[in-house]
């Protein structure tokens, strides 16, 4: 499970209190504290989970012994799993019967240390995480992308940021001069399921009806515009931020604020 990652360990020592240690959990919001020995170099003795407090609760109220060491009603039996390992914390719980599993790491010196605990919870959002990864992989990979660029830069940063993740195709219009053909370009757009459209090196008024065309649709892809602020005349620049503002389509100025771009495009698809 890829996206299984240990949760911080809270850790008590053993002659902390019963009461003192519930309070930390509590505190901290977890079902589990690692009991380490009172004396340096504080090794892990053992583990206190809400399950061991539910097996000990009638003792402790019948004795009033919530001011006992933890120690005293702790889990020794622990297996605890190398984070090379972690890969097999589910198994280990299920063959063992637990539901909180410490993950240790070696020291130059040979030492074991505590890099975080495993439980139910973080196996269940790991499970949960991986299948929303995979979901949206599946429907982004699934969508046609439509990209119109004369430019060849723009053409490879497109194909490295989407090619592995989308069908994507780029426009094969004979461009003559610096003009665009609404007639060619509109019907490719409008079977796709994103376009993509780089202004640069096409004239304003030939872009202008090309994206007024795609606007007049009722049903159209959405669109982003990739653009050099430095090449596109002031009014120009001024109505596409107006269409950007007015979440008509989206708009990147060069340089492109490639983790935003990737996020929108993953929203739209």
């Amino acid at each position: 499970m890829e996206n299984l990652r240990p949760s911080p360990a809270i850790s008590v020592n053993s002659d902390t209190t019963i009461r003192e240690a519930l309070r930390i959990m509590k505190e901290h919001n977890v079902g589990s504290v690692l009991i380490n020995s009172y004396s340096p170099p504080h090794q892990l003795e053992g583990i206190f989970t809400e399950r061991d407090l539910l097996k000990w609760v009638s003792d402790i109220e019948k004795n009033n012994a919530w001011d006992k060491s933890i120690a005293t009603i702790m889990t020794k039996r622990m297996i605890t799993l190398n984070v090379l390992e972690i890969d097999r914390a589910a198994e280990t719980m299920i063959k063992h019967n637990f539901r909180h599993v410490p993950i240790v790491y070696d020291s130059e010196d040979g030492r074991s240390h505590v890099a975080g605990v495993i439980s139910m919870r973080d196996l269940f959002k790991g499970f949960v995480a991986e299948r929303k990864q995979k979901t949206i992989l599946e429907q982004f990979t699934s969508k046609r992308v439509l990209v119109l660029a004369r430019q060849r830069s723009e053409r490879e940063l497109q194909s490295k940021l989407l090619e592995s993740h989308v069908n994507l195709v780029f426009h094969q219009q004979d461009f003559e001069g610096m003009g665009l053909d609404p007639a060619q370009v509109v019907p490719d757009v409008l079977s796709s399921d994103l376009f993509v459209m780089d202004l640069d090196h096409f004239s304003a008024d030939s872009w202008v009806k090309v994206l007024k065309k795609i606007l007049s649709e009722k049903k159209r892809p959405p669109v982003f515009i990739v653009y050099d602020p430095v090449q596109q005349d002031p009014r120009s620049v001024l109505a596409l931020k107006q269409l950007s503002q007015g979440a008509v389509i989206h708009v990147f100025p060069k340089p492109i604020n490639l983790l935003e771009y990737l996020r929108q495009m993953e929203r739209s698809l």
